[in-house]
């Protein structure tokens, strides 16, 4: 009985954990579906996540950041998509981001960050050169309503 009511408490507070951050897709149908279903604009990361420096520093700064997390929790929808050198990821993924890079990266560079609308289009092309969480949430926060 003591370790089912643990296991409760567990579940509880991972769900608690989970619903308070943004959501992050690897699935592009999955998120832009979300996207319009909640009529929210769409974040599409291209990042190099075991091989780029700038990446790395974008994840560390901006995506992990408890305050881009809470403003992208009640504005957007984020894609990742992944082009590590070392990680296998699976085939289907890896088809899905070299369509999704043909489309929206088709010059490869990294980070690249789209901000799309639910139905695909570009609103605006972002760019990250080390600015701070608040920085980079003030560029976003004009195009939300575009």
């Amino acid at each position: 009985m003591k370790c089912l009511r643990i296991v409760l408490l567990l579940l509880i507070f991972s769900a608690t954990i989970t619903s308070s951050f943004a959501q992050v897709f690897e699935n592009s149908e999955e998120a832009f579906s979300n996207a319009s279903i909640k009529n929210k604009k769409v974040l599409l990361i291209f990042s190099g996540s075991d091989w780029c420096a700038p990446c790395a520093q974008f994840d560390k700064t901006i995506l992990s950041s408890s305050a881009f997390s809470n403003f992208a929790k009640d504005n957007l929808i984020i894609i990742k998509a992944d082009f590590p050198q070392r990680k296998k990821l699976p085939r289907e993924i890896v088809k899905q981001n070299d369509a999704l890079a043909e489309q929206y990266n088709p010059k490869g560079e990294f980070p690249e960050i789209v901000l799309l609308r639910s139905d695909k289009s570009v609103v605006k092309k972002l760019s990250f050169s080390n600015q701070s969480t608040d920085e980079f949430i003030n560029e976003i926060t004009p195009y939300l309503s575009k």
